[in-house]
């Protein structure tokens, strides 16, 4: 049994017989050895085979031991016959076990992306709900909530991050458990790196921590196979016709050297790889334990209330208005071919409207757009002045809405018996993000 847990109302770090937390809450001996005992499978868990380890680098040894040709040969046949011993080791053997393991690593950082999408995820539905819902829209600077707004943005960032760095897509994830996260979050989540992650890092004068690692992991996979693939070749090619084989014995240990040091850095990733599953899981464990403790009750509370039922129910074509307000946005940010001489037989508004219709079917929001602007029974917008006259005007009719309706909803029990329990909740935020940020 663990004797470092954490506290299921705040999230910090508690030994295991302390009675009280930091925070003033309690726990009972039941909440403490569940906690202890999910920190435990997280610790037990092993996510590549360590056989797979073991056995490569036993082979590699045992290549360097047993396969090495004689310093002296008194027929050029048995040099031959025992280079073409050590050449069938490597084909059947070695390089066969280097191969599998590094595939089972590279599934590995499958599973942990998924892990850190949920993590990512369980942030931005979190405080998406906080900010939009218990507080409102336009209440951050009101009420001290810009430590959420940067946690949300926090967790899109690195949500978009990680697909893109593991090449997930939304059809890649459909497993993952985000609870009751909405659609309308995922569908506010873009690529950052939408154009291929090393293309455009490239251009970055200095790169952080996690540009580094993203390079590391595409290059220094693609250099691995890329050996093996080498040595396989030379393999090949001088086994079919060798004339000189202390010659060619020599250029082959110059690539089992390389191979050598593609087993240390797979021995490096793998690593890594199994720290950063249990630093996500642990994460996971401790959002979800805390936001059941604390969030959860609140929330449904709020979603059960009479007066805040008819407020969202009303709040529907603003909503919506956002929503197209956000993907007009987003499209003005997408890159586009356009032609010059389109661009110059054209008015102004006949080249809004052509490079609207490329920019959203590029984005892959056609079917959306149109879905909401049926709802609202409006057209699309003639010219760049139409939208921005648009946002402007609906913008501040959503603003009027949410402050006359917020003076009620400050009222009804759910928020204002509960707001500083959902504020205290950035403790268990901060916490989440010292975890997997150090």
């Amino acid at each position: 049994m663990l004797n470092i847990i954490f506290c299921s109302n705040c999230g910090n770090q508690l030994k295991y017989n302390e009675t009280n937390c930091k925070c003033g809450f309690s726990m009972t001996q039941l909440e403490k050895k569940e906690i202890s005992n999910k920190l435990t499978n997280i610790n037990n868990n092993i996510l590549v085979d360590d056989n797979l380890k073991k056995l490569t680098e036993l082979s590699n040894q045992e290549l360097f031991d047993n396969y090495m040709l004689s310093d002296t040969y008194f027929f050029n046949s048995s040099a031959k016959e025992d280079y073409d011993i050590k050449v069938n080791f490597l084909q059947s053997d070695l390089i066969p076990k280097v191969n599998n393991w590094r595939e089972s690593i590279q599934n590995a950082q499958k599973i942990v992306a998924k892990d850190k999408v949920e993590v990512y995820g369980r942030i931005v539905f979190i405080t998406d709900f906080i900010l939009k819902e218990f507080f409102g829209p336009f209440t951050i600077k009101e009420n001290g909530l810009q430590i959420f707004e940067e946690y949300k943005d926090f967790g899109k960032y690195k949500l978009s991050e990680t697909m893109t760095e593991a090449n997930l897509s939304f059809s890649d994830i459909k497993t993952v458990n985000f609870g009751s996260i909405g659609n309308d979050i995922m569908n506010s989540v873009g690529y950052t790196l939408s154009e291929g992650s090393f293309k455009e890092l490239s251009k970055k004068s200095e790169w952080s921590k996690s540009d580094i690692k993203t390079v590391k992991t595409e290059v220094g996979l693609a250099v691995a196979g890329q050996l093996i693939a080498g040595v396989s070749n030379m393999i090949s090619q001088n086994s079919q016709a060798i004339k000189a084989v202390r010659e060619a014995d020599k250029e082959l240990n110059k690539k089992l050297e390389q191979i050598s040091n593609v087993i240390n850095s797979l021995s490096i990733e793998e690593n890594e790889i199994e720290k950063q599953k249990r630093l996500y899981d642990k994460s996971d464990i401790i959002l979800d334990t805390c936001y059941n403790k604390v969030l959860k009750p609140i929330f449904n509370e709020l979603n059960s209330d009479p007066v805040y039922l008819d407020y969202k129910a009303i709040r529907k074509p603003f909503d919506n208005q956002q929503e197209l307000i956000k993907i007009d946005n987003e499209l003005l940010n997408t890159k586009i071919k356009v032609s010059f001489w389109s661009c110059l037989l054209k008015n102004k508004n006949q080249n809004y409207l052509s490079s609207w219709q490329k920019r959203i079917k590029q984005l892959g929001k056609l079917e959306r757009y149109k879905e909401i602007i049926s709802f609202l029974n409006i057209k699309v917008h003639k010219s760049l002045e139409d939208f921005k006259n648009f946002e402007i005007q609906k913008t501040l009719e959503f603003q009027e809405y949410e402050k006359v309706n917020r003076r009620t909803l400050k009222t009804i029990p759910a928020i204002s018996k509960n707001s500083n329990d959902v504020i205290k909740f950035a403790g268990v935020l901060r916490q989440v993000k010292t975890i997997i940020t150090n």
